[in-house]
């Protein structure tokens, strides 16, 4: 059977899913090279990497936050308004220095669009008059040879 592995622990979940497929594999000389190769496969490190990173988004899934709140843009820009209106103390003018920077202003922007999920790109329509049955052009390859030395296709 195979040994344990330096970088399989059991809390990665690596260390089940070779076992799992070892255990299916009959121990006969047709396999030794597939249990080689299992191993071989299983001892890199990029493996266990992205499996941490699996278990990591499964958490993720498992846990998701939700936002408080899916305008803090607007929020930050009433509090601007807010702090503009009156005489300010240190904190106040910092916090108004703060909010008026467009690093804030992006960073909550990009806040507002994960937490009402507007992911997908805004396509224009399609043309009504975009004709179904349009055919295909075709492509010519051409091979360019000069002296015996390909010149690229």
């Amino acid at each position: 059977m195979i040994e344990a592995m330096p970088i399989v622990s059991a809390s990665t979940g690596l260390h089940e899913t070779l076992a799992l497929l070892t255990s299916q594999l009959h121990p006969d000389a047709n396999h030794k090279e597939d249990l080689v190769f299992l191993r071989d496969v299983f001892s890199e490190k990029s493996i266990s990497y992205l499996m941490k990173i699996h278990e990591k988004l499964r958490q993720y899934e498992k846990y998701s936050p939700t936002p408080v709140l899916h305008s803090a843009s607007c929020l930050a820009e009433d509090l601007a308004e807010e702090l503009q209106s009156g005489a300010l103390q240190e904190d106040e003018r910092e916090l108004l220095l703060l909010l008026s920077t467009p690093h804030l202003k992006a960073v909550l922007s990009a806040h507002d669009i994960v937490a009402q999920k507007k992911f997908d790109p805004v396509l224009p329509p399609l043309p009504e008059d975009l004709d179904d049955d349009f055919e295909e052009e075709s492509v010519k390859i051409v091979r360019l040879v000069k002296n015996k030395e390909p010149l690229g296709a």
